[in-house]
């Protein structure tokens, strides 16, 4: 039964909210460390971000099951289920030599956080006063988002002082933690019988998403679609997830749903949502890697440079829903990738520079991200029936998820490319004898100065993409009457999840 009239139990909310930042903490944890990682599994920096992005695609995946495993389990079953799995995932990561063991870990990591998510934020609505909602929205909110942009941090100090696998052995005991608090303070429900789980559509999904996982990481290395193995695997991708499209129109019961994007404002922002995600989350993966490599920070400083991020994406995001009524959705949204161009127009980066210089970066990047959530998800589900709207939100938030993904694939396949092309030119404008520097120490300055200039390029690039993208948000998002407020949205989202498994 919910608790609504009472305040939320401590339990529950010490609980589920260490539950939930466990998970964005086992997302984030990694961002800055790759090389260390890829010392402790014998691989390169680039194979090591894998455990980045292998996390994300199960990450999107557990948001497509939690409605069906919530209400088939109950929400404490699901809460205690998400944390065991978490658990066996940390232990297999903090054990494992084996790049291809230490990715089923991450994989099971990313599956427990996407059925956290919209699981605790559904826990923490229900069992709190409505009065309380608005309030309590900015919470989860926070939970989900501090460890996101604290969790690089605090896994550099780690991976620098003790080692990378004081992440995953320190997570262990926490997230029993969490399921003894929230076993005791999650109230008991009686476990309903939604709909057959759609085993064929799941399987056609997973089996498509790993296999163009797959073209992702592996395609730089074989040479893109001049290899015979990226060209079978992608087209094997290709046809599973047309399958699967196929499948969810005709299935009763589906996972996603794709009839929400004859809406002009859903799929267009569910766009620029996911640009906006791929290209902050593709940049955060690289630029630490990028300051380590060629500035020689160790993985505590490089990891030191996203703090910003978190100090200006906060309170912006919390302002957002004020500004929407006398503003515009529309012009929020513009003025999102305006300061994401902002960002990365004014950001030159130097073999030279120094710490003080990446803070101003990040921090303009995360102005960006605290404006991009509120006016765009309002946007995406603004001509949804509120009937609806769960369903919407979940195929939303898939796509959006694994966007990130394709943004950090692809922006570190043009960060090789550019450099490689730089280095060469480089070369061959050099002397062949310097005056001063001995011949490795000029040769790790060149690839120090190619890969600043492969990044400076990339950095230019996103730029004119994010100011195009504001004129398109500015001129082609529709009129939004409803909601009144980000919050409204959430709880309408929390009421229709509740419910929409048993029409």
């Amino acid at each position: 039964m919910s608790n609504s009239a009472q305040p939320m139990p401590w339990r529950l909310l010490a609980g589920v909210g260490l539950g939930l930042a466990l998970g964005s903490f086992d997302g984030a944890a990694l961002q800055a460390i790759f090389p260390y990682v890829a010392g402790g599994v014998s691989t390169s920096s680039d194979h090591a971000m894998w455990t980045l992005t292998y996390f994300v695609v199960n990450w999107a995946v557990g948001i497509t099951i939690m409605p069906w495993t919530s209400a088939r389990l109950g929400s404490r079953r699901a809460f205690l289920g998400a944390c065991l799995i978490a658990t066996v995932g940390s232990v297999i990561s903090a054990t494992t030599s084996n790049l291809w063991i230490l990715l089923i870990g991450r994989a099971m990591q990313g599956i427990a956080a996407g059925l956290l998510v919209p699981l605790s934020q559904i826990l923490f609505l229900r069992n709190t006063d409505p009065r309380r909602h608005g309030l309590i929205t900015i919470l989860w909110s926070n939970i989900m988002l501090i460890p996101f942009f604290l969790g690089p941090a605090l896994g550099g100090f780690l991976a620098v002082t003790l080692s990378y696998r004081w992440i995953f052995t320190l997570s262990v005991p926490l997230w029993g933690v969490a399921a003894w608090l929230g076993a005791g303070a999650i109230p008991e429900e009686e476990r309903q019988h939604p709909p057959a789980f759609d085993l064929l559509g799941f399987l056609l999904l997973y089996a498509g998403l790993m296999s163009l996982q797959v073209v992702l990481d592996n395609g730089e290395q074989y040479g893109w679609w001049h290899s015979r193995f990226i060209l079978h695997i992608g087209l094997i991708s290709l046809s599973l997830l047309l399958l699967f499209a196929w499948r969810e129109r005709s299935a009763k019961h589906p996972l996603l749903q794709f009839h929400f994007f004859r809406h002009r404002n859903f799929w267009l922002g569910l766009l620029l949502l996911s640009l906006g995600w791929s290209f902050f989350v593709g940049w955060i993966s690289i630029l630490p890697l990028w300051a380590e490599e060629t500035l020689g920070f160790n993985g505590l400083w490089a990891s030191v440079i996203l703090i910003p991020l978190g100090l200006a994406a906060v309170p912006l995001s919390s302002l957002m829903d004020r500004l929407r009524g006398p503003v515009g959705l529309h012009r929020l949204a513009a003025l999102c990738f305006l300061l994401f161009a902002l960002a990365y127009g004014t950001a030159y980066l130097s073999p030279m520079m120094g710490l003080a210089q990446l803070l101003w970066i990040t921090f303009f990047l995360g102005l960006g991200t605290g404006s991009l959530f509120v006016p765009l998800t309002m946007v995406m589900l603004s001509p949804i029936p509120r009937e609806e709207l769960a369903r919407a939100s979940t195929t939303g938030n898939f796509l959006r998820v694994f966007s990130a993904s394709l943004g950090v694939t692809l922006l570190s396949t043009f960060w090789i490319r550019g450099t490689a092309l730089a280095s060469n030119s480089l070369r061959s404008e050099w002397p062949r004898h310097h005056p001063v520097l001995p011949v490795p120490v000029l040769f790790q300055y060149l690839q120090g100065v190619a890969s600043s200039l492969s990044i400076d390029s990339l950095l230019r690039l996103s730029m004119w993409l994010c100011l195009g993208i504001a004129v398109i948000a500015y001129f082609f998002i529709q009129p939004v009457q409803r909601p009144e407020s980000y919050v409204e949205e959430e709880e309408d989202l929390v009421e229709d999840e509740a419910t929409s498994l048993m029409e």
